[in-house]
């Protein structure tokens, strides 16, 4: 808006000037700085270099749901984690089972899944997908995000048994010492009566991500709501030095909180219900694919097919967007301070204006293409 007033009064300005050599020679220099002038490189400049970059990341598998989110990720100097789902492949399974004295293991396993069916995480699926549940009903379910889920379960001899499925504190049970990997425990009202064991799938690119990440010069953390020796196990595996596990969904936050207040930017990557709030408390928000819809609600990227190296991608691509933007800018402040005085002392014909200005546009929207293709991964 001021660019634009300012070009106006230069144009009567330079009018008034000239009025004494002849008004049409006053009337053709004023045409010619309205016509010099470039607002359309200066209009052109961020969102052309915008939906160029927008549309090479949704080649590379990245959607941007909020385009002004390329610009917050240019500054990104700390990535979180979340674990599972995320960092780990969702196809997880039971590979132990262990019962209180009279339960039997497959009993227990049946009960554990008729309640994870009703749950969106990926340590619920594991259970659910292990044995059929079609004779039970589930009744009063309730879930605590990144605890876990309870509710009266009615077997298939119609007995109703009151369970809880999560985690270790949520089920009031002592966590096994020395275990390091994901469990999950089934308690009722006698307190502890199974616990499940489960393997987890690293993804494949997961530490070429967090190198990746690291050659960049950006922190990587790790938090996650399981057990505080499986998260520091899995990261050691792939080289994150700050790991924190039994995390509820508002400890995430006040950690995403905590690093904004310490001056960071940070960019969070999660997929499961219980990351809602931080994806939300993050500068930037990252779901990666098949992520719950709350997560993706609360995402400005949705990373599909679970590619974790699209995430550094992503961060360096944002950078170069920022450079490009930058590029553009100055190139249509310089373009304008340099031509419309020339067009205001007569130096600079209608038609050679009109050039001009034509160039400048084309510039600026040729150097935001160069954003249309991502560089080569290393």
């Amino acid at each position: 808006g001021p660019f634009l007033v300012g070009v106006v009064l230069a144009a009567a300005g330079a009018a008034w000037w000239w009025w004494s050599s002849g008004p049409s020679h006053a009337l053709g220099i004023a045409i010619a700085v309205l016509v010099v002038t470039c607002p359309c490189a200066l209009s052109l400049a961020t969102p052309a270099a915008t939906l160029a970059a927008a549309g090479a990341l949704a080649r590379r598998g990245v959607l941007v749901r909020r385009l002004g989110a390329l610009e917050a990720c240019a500054p990104v100097d700390t990535v979180v984690f979340d674990k599972t789902g995320t960092l780990t492949q969702a196809s997880i399974g039971v590979s132990a089972t262990r019962g209180r004295a009279g339960v039997q293991p497959d009993e227990a396993l049946a009960l554990a899944a008729a309640l994870a069916a009703h749950s969106l995480h990926p340590a619920s699926r594991a259970v659910a997908g292990t044995v059929a549940t079609s004779g039970y009903q589930v009744t009063g379910l309730v879930e605590e995000a990144g605890h876990g889920v309870r509710g009266q379960v009615q077997d298939a001899n119609g007995i109703i048994h009151s369970l809880r499925l999560g985690s270790a504190g949520f089920c009031n049970v002592p966590p096994t010492s020395g275990a390091s990997g994901l469990q999950v425990h089934l308690a009722d009202g006698l307190g502890w009566m199974a616990t499940f064991d489960l393997d987890e799938v690293l993804r494949p690119d997961a530490a070429a991500a967090v190198a990746a990440l690291h050659d960049q010069g950006l922190r990587v953390q790790l938090m996650s709501g399981d057990r505080t020796a499986a998260v520091q196990a899995l990261a050691q595996r792939i080289g994150i030095a700050d790991a924190s596990g039994d995390c509820s969904p508002q400890d995430k936050l006040v950690g995403m909180q905590l690093a904004r207040h310490q001056g960071h930017c940070v960019a969070m990557v999660g997929d499961g219900v219980n990351d809602g709030p931080a994806l939300a408390g993050a500068d930037v928000s990252i779901a990666m694919g098949r992520a719950v819809p709350l997560a993706e609600a609360r995402a400005d990227f949705v990373v599909q097919g679970g590619q974790l190296t699209a995430v550094p991608a992503l961060l360096q691509h944002a950078r170069r967007t920022r450079r490009v933007v930058r590029q553009n800018l100055g190139w249509a402040a310089v373009y304008n301070a340099v031509c419309v005085p020339l067009a205001v002392v007569g130096a600079m014909p209608p038609w050679l204006a009109g050039l001009g200005m034509a160039a400048s546009s084309l510039l600026v929207v040729a150097n935001a293409a160069r954003l249309s293709a991502m560089p080569k991964e290393r």
